[in-house]
């Protein structure tokens, strides 16, 4: 089960780093969109049709898709002022109601974004401006929700099946 855990970790962290990839894309996109509407409009009297509703729509890749990255490899911050002095078991409780949470939280978000980018699958909304459809956007929101859910079951799961040693261990590595 822990070689099962640890394998499904690591394939969820490729496809992360996809996703961090396509953020990455995302930016260079936004960055090249916004030069040439700011050169066409300051130099040629003409800027990009839609270039901030495009930048708008890009910016929902670029913020969501690197979050569940960032929480599988742990960059978020965490509050060591009382958890540093909680035994070690308490801590594993802690992490354990910790993912819990979260993924209820990630979980609640993820069906309900699914279920607005069905209604704007079914609808066909268009964003106003340059009628650019805003189904893309919430597909993104919803990939980035499900494998942010995915990650904090998978932190669940390995917590509960490597046991409060390893919490320890982790402890002891960060010190």
């Amino acid at each position: 089960m822990k070689d099962l855990i640890l394998g499904l970790i690591n394939l969820t962290a490729k496809v992360n780093r996809w996703l961090v990839i396509i953020a990455a894309v995302g930016i260079a996109f936004i960055m090249v969109i916004n030069f040439v509407d700011v050169i066409g409009a300051k130099f040629f009297g003409m800027s990009v049709p839609g270039a901030l509703d495009i930048t708008e729509e890009v910016m929902v890749l670029v913020a969501l898709f690197p979050i569940a990255y960032v929480c599988l490899e742990r960059g978020h911050f965490n509050i060591t002022l009382v958890r540093d002095r909680m035994h070690p078991a308490l801590r594993f409780v802690v992490e354990i109601i910790q993912y819990v949470i979260a993924a209820l939280v990630s979980g609640f978000v993820t069906v309900r974004t699914f279920t607005q980018f069905q209604t704007t699958i079914s609808t066909m909304t268009l964003k106003e401006g340059i009628d650019l459809p805003i189904w893309p956007a919430n597909l993104a929101t919803v990939i980035s929700f499900a494998f942010l859910t995915l990650v904090w079951l998978l932190l669940l799961a390995r917590t509960l099946v490597t046991g409060v040693e390893m919490s320890i261990k982790k402890e002891e590595m960060e010190q």
